[in-house]
């Protein structure tokens, strides 16, 4: 498997707008919250970390257990996404997905303990 970079972590929260309330009244820089493939999202800048909030996780539609709040997944950049999750234990995907990051094949593997998600920007 080959890492290329660090994506984002990934949470999911009960109450999306309350949550972008936070994070702008303590001064952190928020996009969002914008609806994305039936649910809200919006992306936190942590001074450099990325933190993307999910009113519902994408993976969860189709029954992939889920916190009700909580964090769900890290997200790693790989340049080869067939190779990264072969022999991995896959919780969902691949899929290609489209948003403001522009276009992207996606997977979520079992982790050690943790869900990941791999991610191979398309363009």
């Amino acid at each position: 498997m080959n890492i290329t970079g660090f994506g984002n972590l990934a949470a999911k929260v009960s109450d999306i707008h309350s949550a972008v309330a936070y994070f702008r009244s303590i001064g952190v820089s928020v996009v969002g919250p914008v609806e994305w493939r039936g649910s809200l999202k919006a992306d936190v800048d942590l001074s450099g970390v990325a933190l993307t909030l999910f009113s519902e996780a994408i993976y969860e539609k189709d029954e992939v257990p889920v916190p009700e709040e909580g964090f769900l997944h890290l997200a790693l950049f790989t340049d080869d996404l067939d190779s990264a999750i072969e022999g991995q234990e896959l919780e969902w995907g691949p899929a290609e997905v489209e948003g403001s990051f522009g276009k992207r094949r996606i997977a979520f593997v079992k982790g050690p303990g943790i869900r990941i998600e791999l991610m191979e920007q398309l363009d």
